[in-house]
């Protein structure tokens, strides 16, 4: 069986008053592709920043491989892990945002392979080679030298993908990646996503709006809103046998479109 690579347990999360997250429970395995739906505002986004710990969260844990996310446990009691520890950890969950955030000053090949040399100090020949493939596997081995000014939307969240790839994380998360692209645009990206998807042995976490895709790749489909997970299963139960009056409603705005 395979082994628990992300386990949330009871996270909740507030902003002041607002609370985001009200006890989300969610295990991922190694190797599975889950896929994150529901309306704007029901804490996706917040969650994978909790995951990464790019937020951090008041209660609840959230242990990557086993290893518990932002914090250590002192009696019982969460208290913040050491900044070195938490970007340790932090480099083994890739994530791809709907910005692209490229170095506007490097080179398509210079933004993947500078982690692998800054963060994980592989020698420079080894991590641009290592580069060069990845451009090839979201096929842009001809955009190397390409500064971000010079690509599309589209090339720009390829080369993201890419350079998250570059420092072999655990586990990937992608956060309505493909939100900020023109939609003749999308294609590429979700096609891209989809061969990683089908690979095997990476873990991948989606949180998006495109239902054609979360139904032709996750192994499980989770639906969130109002900050707590609603329903999870395959997508053949969530998008074919919907159990939840919230589930079917939030449907019901697909409807018409190829789900």
């Amino acid at each position: 069986m395979t082994s628990i690579m992300v386990d949330i347990q009871d996270v909740k999360k507030h902003f002041g008053d607002l609370e985001v997250l009200k006890g989300v429970n969610l295990q991922v395995r190694q190797g599975e592709v889950v896929t994150i739906i529901g309306p704007s505002g029901s804490g996706k986004t917040t969650l994978l920043r909790c995951i990464n710990f790019l937020e951090n969260y008041q209660s609840g844990r959230i242990s990557i491989d086993g290893e518990l996310m932002g914090y250590r446990e002192r009696d019982g009691k969460l208290v913040p892990a050491p900044e070195k520890e938490i970007a340790r950890l932090r480099a083994e969950t890739g994530m791809v945002f709907q910005q692209f955030n490229l170095f506007p000053h490097m080179t398509a090949l210079r933004n993947v392979s500078f982690g692998p040399i800054k963060i994980r100090k592989i020698d420079k020949n080894v991590a641009e080679q290592r580069a060069q493939e990845l451009l090839a596997r979201v096929g842009l081995s001809d955009k190397a030298n390409a500064y971000p000014a010079q690509l599309s939307g589209g090339q720009q969240q390829r080369v993201a993908i890419a350079r998250a790839l570059a420092m072999e994380p655990k586990v990937m998360l992608f956060d309505e990646v493909t939100s900020a692209l023109d939609p003749e645009l999308v294609g590429e990206v979700l096609g891209v996503m989809k061969d990683l998807a089908e690979s095997h042995g990476v873990t991948l976490i989606v949180v998006t709006h495109e239902m054609a895709f979360a139904r032709d790749v996750s192994d499980r489909v989770v639906f969130m809103d109002q900050g707590v997970v609603v329903e999870q299963g395959s997508p053949g139960e969530i998008f074919d046998n919907p159990s939840t009056d919230r589930l079917k409603a939030f449907l019901g705005r697909f409807r018409g479109a190829h789900i």
